[in-house]
């Protein structure tokens, strides 16, 4: 089980999660807005503020993790990639927990088949 986290333009923010939304065995996906600051050419370059957003993304096998970060890095990157287009961080997951049902590890994160959000 992986925990994937993608710093992204957010102006690349919607063509990502459009090609993430159609990866079996991605369930769900969290969006949350930034204040990012960064060097965007080099250590020495002073700090400056870019519009990013962070995607988390929780999936249960290496196949999927794999495909995920290809996917990030490929749909994230500006034209020919610049400085400043963000990364992606893959942490493994020691237990996931469904509050609703009390599914565990790779069955909770997994799509239900009735899930709805409301």
């Amino acid at each position: 089980m992986y925990e994937i986290k993608a710093y992204v333009r957010e102006v690349m923010a919607e063509h990502v999660v459009d090609a993430l939304a159609k990866v079996k065995g991605v369930a769900s996906i969290a969006v949350v807005s930034l204040g990012e600051f960064g060097h965007l050419v080099g250590d020495e370059s002073p700090l400056e503020k870019v519009k990013m957003v962070k995607l988390e993304i929780d999936v249960a096998t290496d196949d999927v993790a794999g495909e995920v970060v290809e996917l990030i890095v490929r749909t994230g990157r500006t034209q020919e990639g610049h400085p400043g287009d963000g990364k992606v961080l893959v942490s493994r997951l020691v237990r996931a927990v469904h509050i609703d049902d009390g599914a565990t590890d790779e069955s909770a994160l997994q799509p239900a088949s009735n899930q709805r959000f409301s």
